[in-house]
């Protein structure tokens, strides 16, 4: 008896509580840039040129079981993904990667081929992907590139590795490195290959196979072809600028599937531009983590970006990753990628901007089941976006997903209020009033828990009579 009616109010829990399905997760692309070295060091048999007191310029002695280790903490914050610095054998002086020694063998410093091909394996487990940054850097083998386009932190550390660029339009240049990359995929099972283009004009079709996923990473400030995602300085200085400080103009989200980001390995890091402009980093932080996320493409996320690292230079653009956390930044992206895992279909929806004005950016999501509206607050003072049932239908309301702001109707007109430095997403539905069947539910369930106590009280009583 006892055992029958707890199973009948278990099952009435999970009815009353249960409001609807979940359906699998929508691939959008958010990817976490990891230089492996930087990262954690979770093997140290194997660590090379480590120094006993730190030096910017040597290994820190990070690894692939160290990303391995780490994977739940990614995979919380809403990344799908992982991006990982080049992973050949290097100098022993180079912590980056991009000084290849040879493009045949893992760094064993990182653990090597076969914990590679672990981590890969353990990535793929978690429902997650990885792409490699493969380095465009000439060996003997290669005829380099006399004029490369580089950021000022890229120019530092390639004169501190002494090392020039294969000059990709060259035909020669172009066959043996889709041979290198080819060989590489036969072996390892990545999902895409990324790469820092220091040159125009490139053609991705003719050094890189055709059945990989290609991201670039555009530095030469012209026109390449080919690649599946592609992103440029103009477009990573416009959404720097936008989020470093309140009150600035805030970049479109694309439409052509244009990667989105703040910082990479070869620039300043986002906090460094905040910090410029005297503004509190985990504000910062959270306001950049809402906007990327509500873009329907790919973004990039530098590692150590939720944990304000900062520097404008290299080496210091690159300090190893500190795991202690601003609690607050952290709960907020969480709760960022827990919102819109549940309501996905905002990302295959058509998207209006509402307004871009100084620092306010609204834009209504319309899907085929509920509409969204974003609403993202990135000035310094209190603002108010006035709605008519041109973009909110009569008889709805604005339902808060992240703050719980409720949005009525006033007359024709829909008020919806944000602080300063404050994002909301709402969603269009009926109103609420009075949910009869979830009543009747509580009532069934908090009843039977009633009966369930009364009935085990009695048997009790029974037993110390008997």
């Amino acid at each position: 008896m006892k055992r029958t009616l707890l199973a009948f109010i278990f099952t009435l829990l999970i009815g009353g509580i249960t409001t609807g399905s979940i359906d699998a997760k929508t691939e959008n692309n958010r990817i976490y840039m990891i230089p492996v070295d930087r990262f954690l060091n979770n093997d140290k048999s194997n660590d090379v040129g480590v120094p006993s007191e730190e030096n910017p310029y040597l290994s820190y002695g990070g690894d692939f079981k160290g990303i391995e280790s780490q994977l739940d903490y990614i995979k919380e914050m809403g990344f799908d993904t992982l991006q990982l610095s080049p992973v050949f054998e290097m100098e022993e002086s180079d912590y980056l990667g991009y000084a290849v020694n040879n493009y045949d063998e893992i760094a064993t410093r990182y653990g090597g081929s076969d914990e590679f091909k672990q981590l890969i394996e353990t990535i793929h487990e978690n429902d997650m992907k990885v792409i490699v940054d493969f380095p465009t850097t000439a060996t003997k083998d290669f005829k380099s590139l006399k004029s490369p386009e580089m950021t000022k932190p890229m120019e530092s550390y390639y004169a501190h590795i002494e090392r020039d660029f294969i000059d990709l339009t060259h035909s020669k240049n172009q066959k043996k490195y889709f041979e290198i990359v080819t060989e590489f995929l036969k072996h390892y099972d990545v999902d895409g290959i990324s790469m820092y283009v220091v040159q125009s004009g490139l053609n991705r079709e003719k050094f890189l196979p055709k059945d990989v996923t290609a991201y670039a990473i555009n530095l030469s400030g012209g026109e390449i072809s080919g690649f599946d995602y592609v992103t440029d300085e103009n477009v990573r200085k416009a959404v720097t600028n936008g989020f470093s400080s309140v009150d600035k103009d805030i970049l479109e989200y694309p439409t052509d599937n244009t990667i989105l980001l703040a910082d990479h390995w070869f620039s300043e890091r986002f906090t460094s531009e905040s910090t410029q402009h005297n503004m509190f980093p985990g504000t910062r932080i959270k306001q950049l983590f809402a906007y990327l996320n509500g873009y329907p493409g790919p973004i990039m996320f530098n590692y150590g970006t939720e944990v304000a690292q900062n520097g404008d230079e290299f080496p210091k653009i690159h300090p190893q990753m500190d795991f202690w956390t601003d609690k607050e930044v952290v709960d907020y992206i969480k709760e960022i990628v827990g919102v819109m895992d549940r309501h996905e279909s905002m990302f295959i929806s058509d998207i209006e901007t509402i307004k871009n004005e100084s620092g306010q950016y609204v834009l209504k999501y319309s899907t085929n089941d509920v509409d969204y509206i974003y609403n993202i607050n990135n000035t310094s003072k209190t603002q108010k976006v006035y709605m008519g049932t041109d973009i909110v239908p009569e008889n709805k309301e604005l339902s808060g997903l992240l703050i719980g702001d409720v949005v009525r109707p006033h007359g024709d007109e829909y008020i919806a209020v944000t602080d300063r430095e404050e994002t909301e997403l709402y969603a269009i539905i009926e109103p609420a009033g009075f949910n009869h069947w979830y009543l009747i539910s509580s009532f069934i369930v908090f009843g039977g828990f009633a009966v369930f106590i009364l009935l085990v009280a009695r048997r009790s009583k029974r037993k110390q009579t008997s």
